[in-house]
């Protein structure tokens, strides 16, 4: 299994603009009473943070129910925070203690994803927030299935940004 330190792998970029300023778009993001709240794939699920220490070489565990039941549960490990405009992380999917696992639904998804979060002040209280998201020492074929899934991006990230979206605008 050959590892690729992401020469070949073209990150996912998403972009949405939201009428909120950019500090509440950033808090959003950096603390959980506002995540708890968002960071979903869709409205239904709940979400659930055991574990919150979020700043650069900080971590949080948390566990996302559908309304169906199934739990899901995500590591985070913070690698930057630039207030208001930047926040980069590595994401894993975990257990319930934080241990990093392969992705049971999708075999050979990518272990390890970073994404970089950065926010533009466009106009007064309209925030331009830019998602970058690429596969991190990914094996040939961990690549050739983030490839594969690409036409799917939208709905992963892209439903969370849109759950973030009808949060802000409450």
């Amino acid at each position: 299994m050959t590892t690729n330190n992401n020469k070949n792998v073209e990150p996912t970029i998403l972009t949405r603009d939201y009428q909120a300023p950019i500090q509440l778009v950033y808090e959003a993001w950096t603390q959980v009473e506002h995540l708890a709240k968002w960071m979903m794939p869709q409205a239904g699920f709940e979400c659930e943070y055991t574990r919150s220490d979020i700043r650069a070489g900080g971590s949080t565990l948390h566990k996302m129910t559908s309304p169906d039941g199934h739990q899901m549960w995500l590591l985070t490990e913070y690698e930057a925070l630039t207030p208001p405009t930047c926040i980069v992380f590595r994401q894993y999917m975990s257990n319930q203690l934080g241990d990093k696992l392969s992705n049971p639904q999708m075999p050979g998804w990518p272990k390890e994803l970073r994404t970089t979060v950065e926010l533009t002040e466009i106009a007064d209280n309209q925030t331009r927030l830019t998602l970058t998201w690429q596969p991190m020492n990914a094996t040939d074929v961990e690549i050739k299935v983030f490839n594969a899934s690409r036409p799917h991006h939208g709905k992963g990230w892209g439903a969370g940004l849109e759950q973030l979206g009808k949060y802000l605008s409450r």
